[in-house]
This record gives structure tokens, C-alpha cells and sequence, in this order.
């Protein structure tokens, strides 16, 4: 199967949010959209969790049982600037980090500026009340 080209392509703004705890596709994502350059990655830099692995399941032992798992990565995503993401992750373009002060206020000044790049207002008040999981509080 062949991607075609749409006849009316997305012109808009692209803003993708990152931090340590993006991995996986989240990163691919982030990183493609900075190769590219069709958008801008705000946020810390992501968790470089992107190798794919299977998880294996087996038990051992006679008279008690010891169940575990073994976890084998097969495949590192090299990605077209030949770099691998794994235990790198992705840098953003604008690095924008909470401040201890900000944490402990639910203020979210990454998602307040990736709405600053999007042409909206949104105070780092009212951004943290968006989603406050992603301060990490749960």
C-alpha cells in the first residue's frame, strides 16, 4: 500500500507538548514533526523509551514456584537523521520546565506557551486546571 498525497494537506500550526514521561510514540511523533519541520515541540526533554521489545513469561522450580518475565528488545527505530532516540529522547525546540513554585500552585507554563504558539491566550493558571495529571499528581 502507497500513502497519495492529499489534495488539501493540514497548513495549520503543529504544537506537540513533551516531557519525561513521553515515550514510545509520543517521541516518534515529536521527533518526525522536528525533522520534517512542519511544527514545534514544547516541553521537556522525553523519556527515550522508543525500542521495541517481547515479553517472555516462564516459572521454574519443584517444591515452590517462581513465576518471572524476561523483557528482549528486537528492534531500535534509527530515525532519518540516523540517530536512535533510545536513552536520548527528544529535545524540544523551546525547553519550558515547571518550577517547584509552579508545581505546587498547578501552573503549567509549557501548555500556557504551546497555546501562546497556537494564537490563544491561556494563562499558566488555567492550563494547569486543563490537565492536572500532567503535573504530575494524580
Amino acid at each position: 500500500m502507497t500513502a497519495k498525497a492529499s489534495s488539501k494537506p493540514y497548513t495549520g500550526k503543529v504544537i506537540v507538548l513533551v516531557n519525561s514521561r513521553s515515550a514510545s510514540a509520543s517521541e516518534l511523533l515529536a521527533r518526525v514533526l522536528q525533522l520534517e519541520h512542519p511544527g514545534t515541540v514544547v516541553g521537556d526533554t522525553s523519556a527515550g523509551a522508543v525500542m521495541q521489545s517481547r515479553i517472555y513469561s516462564d516459572s521454574g522450580g519443584l517444591d515452590s514456584k517462581v513465576f518471572y518475565e524476561t523483557s528482549i528488545t528486537f528492534a531500535n527505530l534509527v530515525m532519518g537523521d540516523g540517530k536512535s532516540l533510545e536513552n536520548v529522547g527528544v529535545t524540544p525546540d523551546e525547553k519550558i520546565l515547571p518550577s517547584a513554585k509552579d508545581l505546587a500552585n498547578d501552573l503549567d507554563p509549557a501548555m500556557s506557551r504551546a497555546a501562546e504558539l497556537a494564537d490563544v491566550k491561556l494563562t499558566p493558571a488555567e492550563a494547569g486546571k486543563l490537565f492536572p495529571c500532567s503535573l504530575g499528581r494524580l
